[in-house]
C-alpha cells in the first residue's frame, strides 16, 4: 500500500506549479508594450507646486538681495558708492528678469512634437523592408564590432526614422516618446518637472539660458549677501526675522549656485557636441557622433545664427522654421544598408 502524501508536501507541489505558471505567463508578456512611466504621470500635478516654488524662490532671493545688499548702497552719501550700487541694481535686475523670462518661455513653449501623420516612406512595403534591413545590419554590426556602432552605419543608426509602438506612428531621427505627455518629441532632451514641460527641439535654448541666468543670479546673490550676513551676526541687537531671511537666502543662493554650475557645464558640453541628454547616455555608443559639426556649428544650431537673439529666450521665424525642417529631414541610407536590402 502506497503511503499517503502529507498536506505540506501536496501544498508545496501546488505552490511550485503555480509559480511555474506565473513565470511562464510573465515570459509571454511583450515588454515593448510596457509603459512604466504611466504610473509617474501624477508628477505633472506635483510639477505645478514646483512651478510656484521656483517662482517664489526667485522672488524671495531677489527681494532679500536688493533689500539687504544693494538698496542700502544706493542711499549712501558717497556718490561713487551710490552710483556703483545703482548700476549693480540694474544689472542684477536684468539677470533676474532674463532668468524669469527664460523660465516662463521654457514652461509655455511647445517642445516640438512630431506632426500627426508624418511618414518617411511611400508605403507599408517600403517601411517593412526598411525595418528588416536594419535588423539584419544591426545583427551583423553587433557580431563584428560588439555593442557599438561605427563608420557609416553609425551615422545611419541615429539618423534613421523609427517606429513608435506607443504612438503607433513613425518618428523622425533623434525623436523620442515622452511618456509624461504621451507624444513623440523632436530631439527630446528630457522631461523636466521644474518647468512642468518636456525639453526638446524648440525650447532647449530657453532651458539652457534659464540655467545660465539662474546660476549667475544665485552667484551674485551669494556674493552680495556675505557682508550683510556678517554684519547681522556681529550686531548686538539683530532683528530675528531679518537675520533668518538673509542667512537662509545666502544658503539657498550658494547651494543653487553650485548645483546650477554642474548643470551649466553638463549642458554646455552637450551643446558643443550637438547631443541631447538621452543621446549622451545611449546604451550602444555611436562613434563618431554623426551630428558633431564642430563646437561653433553645434552652438549655432542651438542658439541660431543671428547674434542679436543669442542671449534672449526667443527664436526668429526663419530659425524656428529651419529647426523643424532639419528635424523632420531623413538622410539617405548608407551603402551598408543598401547592401543589406539587396540580401533580403
Amino acid at each position: 500500500m502506497l503511503p499517503v502524501q502529507s498536506r505540506p508536501a501536496r501544498a508545496s507541489k501546488v505552490s511550485s506549479r503555480l509559480s511555474r505558471e506565473r513565470l511562464a505567463a510573465a515570459m509571454e508578456v511583450d515588454v515593448t508594450k510596457l509603459d512604466c512611466f504611466r504610473y509617474c504621470r501624477f508628477l505633472r500635478h506635483v510639477g505645478k507646486i514646483m512651478l510656484l516654488f521656483v517662482l517664489a524662490l526667485i522672488c524671495t532671493i531677489y527681494y532679500s538681495t536688493m533689500k539687504n545688499a544693494l538698496v542700502p548702497g544706493v542711499h549712501s552719501h558717497n556718490l561713487a558708492v551710490a552710483a556703483l550700487a545703482a548700476l549693480g541694481c540694474l544689472l542684477y535686475t536684468a539677470v533676474v528678469g532674463l532668468a524669469l523670462w527664460s523660465y516662463l518661455a521654457c514652461f509655455l513653449a511647445q517642445p516640438g512634437h512630431v506632426p500627426p501623420g508624418w511618414h518617411p516612406f511611400q508605403d507599408a512595403e517600403a517601411a517593412a523592408a526598411e525595418l528588416e534591413s536594419w535588423e539584419r545590419l544591426g545583427a551583423e554590426q553587433q557580431a563584428r564590432r560588439g555593442g557599438g556602432w561605427e563608420g557609416e552605419a553609425a551615422r545611419a543608426a541615429v539618423a534613421r526614422p523609427r517606429y513608435c509602438r506607443k504612438c503607433g506612428a513613425w518618428k523622425p531621427p533623434r525623436a523620442h516618446h515622452d511618456s509624461m505627455t504621451g507624444r513623440c518629441v523632436l530631439r527630446m532632451d528630457h522631461y523636466c518637472i521644474w518647468v512642468l514641460n518636456c525639453v526638446g527641439l524648440l525650447n532647449y535654448k530657453f532651458f539652457v539660458l534659464f540655467l545660465a541666468y539662474a546660476m549667475l543670479g544665485c552667484m551674485a546673490s551669494s556674493a552680495l549677501l556675505v557682508r550683510p550676513c556678517i554684519d547681522m551676526f556681529s550686531s548686538p541687537h539683530p532683528t530675528v526675522g531679518g537675520l533668518i531671511l538673509t542667512f537662509l537666502t545666502f544658503v539657498f543662493a550658494l547651494a543653487f549656485s553650485l548645483a546650477l554650475l554642474g548643470f551649466v557645464v553638463m549642458h554646455g558640453r552637450l551643446c558643443a557636441q550637438n547631443k541631447t541628454t538621452i543621446e549622451a547616455y545611449e546604451k550602444r555608443p555611436i562613434r563618431p557622433w554623426p551630428y558633431d559639426g564642430g563646437a561653433r556649428q553645434n552652438l549655432l544650431e542651438v542658439f541660431g545664427r543671428d547674434r542679436r537673439f543669442w542671449l534672449l529666450p526667443m527664436h526668429t521665424p526663419n530659425f524656428h522654421r529651419s529647426l523643424l525642417e532639419d528635424a523632420l529631414r531623413v538622410p539617405p541610407p548608407p551603402d551598408e544598408l543598401l547592401g543589406a536590402r539587396e540580401a533580403v
